[in-house]
């Protein structure tokens, strides 16, 4: 990805929230100054790092990519979401919201 494009989405979810660079900065366990770094793509930021800043900003991964994914990509992130689920119970629920979801979507492209 981009440094430059991570960078200006990480700014704009920033701004989104009200969040000053100091105040994201404590939440990502970095300094002000590092956060300017990151937004004007000066700084690289490791994959490891997104799910950091994913929390700090209210987003999913998933935005930090918008534009560039597979469909192998999107099957992946929802396995990864459905894997953080607290039971098979749960996970039972989530699959059958998945279902309707996919059956209304279908019914309504006919």
């Amino acid at each position: 990805m981009d440094q430059t494009e991570l960078g200006l989405r990480i700014r704009q979810a920033r701004e989104a929230l009200g969040l000053t660079q100091e105040q994201l900065a404590l939440l990502v366990n970095r300094d002000q100054s590092a956060i300017s770094e990151y937004e004007h793509g000066e700084r690289r930021i490791f994959v490891t790092e997104l799910p950091v800043f994913a929390r700090a900003l209210r987003k999913s991964i998933l935005y930090f990519y918008e534009g560039e994914l597979q469909d192998a990509d999107i099957d992946h992130a929802v396995l990864q979401q459905l894997e953080r689920l607290p039971s098979l119970e749960v996970k039972k629920q989530a699959l059958e919201l998945i279902r309707v979801f996919s059956d209304t979507c279908e019914l309504l492209s006919r």
